[in-house]
C-alpha cells in the first residue's frame, strides 16, 4: 500500500498535487511502512536500514515547499509513533550534479515509469531541499554522517561499511 501511494507522489501526472496533500500522502505511506516493515523487523531484533525517512519530509515538504516545520514534525511523530533513526547518512552533492545523475538514471530505464515529478521542480527548490538537509545535519551532528556523494560508488560503499562496523562495535 505504501508503495502505491509513493507511485502517485513520484510520477508526473496531468493534475497538480497540493503541498499539504503531498505531505499527508507521504505520511500515510510512512505510517504503513513503519507498521508493516520497520516495527515487525525491530520486534524480531533486526537492524533496519531505510532509504529516506522523516528527514526527507522535513527537507522536501518543509524547506522545499515551505510547510511549517513544526507541523511536519508533529505529523512525523504521529506517523512513526515518534520512532527516530539512530544514525543518518546524508549523501551530499551540488544540486546540479544530483539532478544530472537523476536524469542519467532515468535515461537508463526507459521502460520504467518515470519517477521524475520532483526532478521537474526549479533549481531553487532543490537548493532549499539541500540546504534543509544540511541544516538538519548541523542541528544533530551526533546522528548525521555527511558523505561526499560526488565520490565514486566504490569509495562511498567502503566508507559506509567502515561507519557501520564502527557502530556495531559500540
Amino acid at each position: 500500500m505504501g508503495r502505491k501511494i509513493r507511485e502517485i507522489l513520484l510520477h508526473r501526472h496531468d493534475f497538480a498535487i497540493a503541498p499539504l496533500t503531498e505531505l499527508l500522502l507521504f505520511q500515510a505511506s510512512r505510517y504503513q511502512h513503519v507498521e508493516t516493515v520497520i516495527q515487525p523487523a525491530r520486534a524480531a531484533g533486526k537492524t533496519v536500514l531505510c532509504d529516506r525517512y522523516t528527514d526527507a519530509t522535513i527537507a522536501y515538504q518543509g524547506f522545499g515547499r515551505g510547510i511549517p516545520l513544526e507541523q511536519i514534525r508533529g505529523l512525523n511523530d504521529f506517523a512513526t509513533a515518534s520512532l527516530k533513526p539512530d544514525r543518518t547518512f546524508l549523501f551530499d552533492m551540488p544540486v546540479e550534479t544530483g539532478l544530472a545523475r537523476a536524469a542519467q538514471r532515468m535515461a537508463r530505464q526507459p521502460d520504467q515509469p518515470r519517477e521524475d515529478r520532483f526532478e521537474q521542480e526549479a533549481l531553487a527548490f532543490h537548493q532549499r531541499v539541500r540546504d534543509g538537509y544540511l541544516s538538519l545535519a548541523k542541528a544533530e551532528p551526533e546522528r548525521f554522517v555527511i558523505l561526499d556523494a560526488t565520490k565514486n560508488i566504490d569509495d562511498l560503499h567502503l566508507e559506509i561499511q567502515r561507519w557501520l562496523r564502527s557502530w556495531v562495535a559500540e
